[in-house]
């Protein structure tokens, strides 16, 4: 990487450090993560996409702490992704990982 690309890097990360804007949604969705839930879908096909929005919706509506998503990985060849609930309560994850399976999902 060219001297003058690890210039412009470090300058930006140190804009993004100094705005004050953006540490605060980040300290805002920062928390211990006491459990997981996962979802593996394909988020190109429509019903796939549908389970995952669903999903977000419950977690909306049910969570009774701080939660956040991740889409982790593709899987070899196919397009599948796997997309990690992570919560701050333990229930709110069992709650979810309990609602995907009586879906079967």
């Amino acid at each position: 990487m060219a001297v003058a690309n690890v210039q412009n890097i470090r300058r930006l990360v140190a804009r993004l450090r100094a705005d004050q804007e953006l540490q605060a949604i980040l300290d805002r969705n920062a928390f211990v993560v006491a459990g997981t839930a996962t979802l593996v879908l394909d988020l190109n096909s429509r019903s796939q996409d549908y389970r995952y929005r669903l999903a977000n919706q419950w977690c909306e509506d049910h969570a009774t702490g701080r939660w956040r998503r991740r889409i982790c990985e593709r899987r070899g060849n196919a397009i599948l992704d796997t997309v990690t609930f992570e919560f701050e309560s333990t229930a709110d994850a069992t709650a979810l990982r309990e609602w995907l399976t009586t879906r079967g999902w």
